[in-house]
């Protein structure tokens, strides 16, 4: 179909109007707004979570013993649980031996001391003896001083020997009598002159000492006087007298 040369433009400017109104954006408020693009925001990245850490429980201590029963060291260890296990007994002397049964012997000392932490395989030591005063009491580690090798007993005296009796010497005799005068004299071995020899040759002469052999013989001495050959307390040892 051909159109005039006049009714041309006309037809253009009415397409160009129908453009325009399509391409305008309505003002009505009750249009939907458009959505607008989410601007992306930066999140933050969580931390961690700290990962729990199991509590581990002190090495217990070695209680206080001294002066304890075996039977009560066994009850504080149970209160304290610590397995009685790690308790070991031991005589407190060596010339001592434990009997099996010895949970009323006392606590003398313990190895390792009180305070001392105990690891897991650790073990206490209580030396024991049955009656306490035996705690202090020890020679060289033994109970008794005859058992200890070290021990040398004292010497026993040796008794004093008994005294002898003295036996008190026989009285001077008493003079017998002198006889009377007109005695006859002899010559003894020596030569000399008397009324009676001595069993070793000389005169008796009153006041001398005489021999062994003479004792208790009584002859006339020089002077004419009866004398025996004794003992005599105050002058020793025999005379004519």
């Amino acid at each position: 179909m051909r159109f005039s040369r006049h009714f041309a433009p006309v037809v253009l400017l009415g397409v160009l109007a129908l453009t325009g109104c399509e391409d305008s954006t309505p003002t009505d408020d009750s249009a939907p707004a458009a959505p607008s693009a989410a601007t992306p925001t930066a999140s933050a990245t969580p931390s961690p979570s700290p990962t729990p850490t199991a509590t581990v429980a002190p090495d217990p201590v070695v209680p206080a013993l001294h002066s304890r029963t075996y039977e009560e060291a066994r009850a504080e260890f149970t209160s304290q649980d610590i397995s009685t296990a790690r308790l070991k007994a031991a005589a407190q002397h060596k010339d001592v031996t434990l009997p099996q049964n010895h949970d009323g012997w006392y606590i003398c000392d313990t190895s390792p001391g009180r305070g001392t932490r105990l690891t897991a395989d650790a073990t206490v030591t209580v030396r024991l003896a049955k009656d306490f005063s035996d705690c202090t009491t020890s020679f060289h580690g033994y109970l008794h001083q005859k058992n200890d090798p070290a021990y040398v007993p004292p010497r026993t005296a040796a008794p004093k020997p008994k005294p002898t009796p003295t036996r008190a010497p026989a009285p001077a005799p008493t003079k017998a009598p002198t006889k009377p005068a007109g005695g006859s004299t002899i010559t003894c071995p020596d030569g000399k002159p008397g009324f009676a020899c001595t069993s070793n040759g000389h005169p008796v002469v009153d006041g001398q000492f005489c021999a062994k052999a003479d004792r208790g013989r009584t002859l006339m001495a020089t002077n004419r006087t009866m004398v025996t050959c004794s003992y005599d307390p105050s002058i020793t040892p025999y005379r004519w007298q």
